[in-house]
């Protein structure tokens, strides 16, 4: 009977560390779950960030090339670079749709006058169409510098904003990187919190029934020895002296 009890005991140890090995695997297995479902998460959420931002990014890509270019010409315009960036400057002034319109209007009124003073084709009247040209439509010069100026300040403010922008996005992915780094920590701490759980769990479970088991041996000898023992006082006393009748 009190074999029978230890190895009963011993069986119960044996399936208490099962019972937490199994415990263990499956909490391991949620744990790999979690790691996962949260690093899908994270990966489409910088995904989303990147595009969001790369997005804005590029909207204001014009600005910035239109500004770049606005800059380049201003600077021609006022004689920086060169006499061939001022040439290029003042061609593309009297280029324009604005200095073209008024050099037409301007050189229509004169002939007009010319004409009604029978002087169309003088000498007088070419000189006083680029006199026209000269004074009355490069007038405008001044203005058309403003609004490069303008252009040039519009694309500076674009490439700040694009600056701007770039920094939030660093920012924004070192930070979901350091989550990812902390996501990978806290998964390897609980790993092995639920391994050391799970193995001390199975082994007290072992030792405890080990002891059990122990205890139970020892208790059914302790048992037959009282029985053996007082069956043997028994004998010696009816026997013992018995024969020396």
């Amino acid at each position: 009977m009190a074999i029978g009890s230890g190895t009963s005991a011993r069986n119960i140890g044996i399936w208490g560390y099962s019972t937490a090995e199994n415990a263990g695997i499956r909490g391991q297995s949620m744990l790999d779950d979690y790691l996962g479902r949260s690093l899908s998460a994270l990966g489409q959420g910088r995904t989303d960030l990147r595009e969001n931002y790369l997005g804005a990014i590029d909207r204001l890509n014009p600005w910035v090339s239109a500004g770049t270019s606005a800059l380049g010409t201003y600077q021609g315009s006022l004689g920086l670079g060169g006499d061939a960036a001022r040439d290029d400057a003042v061609a593309k002034f009297r280029a324009s749709p604005g200095y073209e319109y008024k050099v037409a209007q301007g050189t229509d009124a004169v002939a007009r006058k010319a004409s009604a003073l029978g002087a169309l084709g003088s000498g007088n009247t070419m000189t006083a169409i680029a006199d026209y040209n000269r004074n009355e439509a490069d007038q405008d010069y001044g203005n058309w510098q403003s609004q490069l100026q303008g252009l040039s300040d519009r694309g500076q403010q674009a490439a700040t904003a694009q600056s701007s922008l770039q920094g939030q996005l660093g920012s924004s992915l070192a930070s979901l990187g350091a989550t990812e780094a902390g996501l990978y920590g806290g998964y390897g701490q609980m790993g092995l919190n639920n391994l050391w759980n799970a193995t001390n769990t199975g082994i007290g479970a072992v030792l405890g029934q080990s002891k059990q088991a122990t205890d139970n041996v020892n208790s059914g000898a302790s048992l037959w020895a009282n029985v053996l023992g007082s069956g043997v006082n028994l004998l010696t006393g009816l026997y013992g002296n018995g024969g020396k009748k």
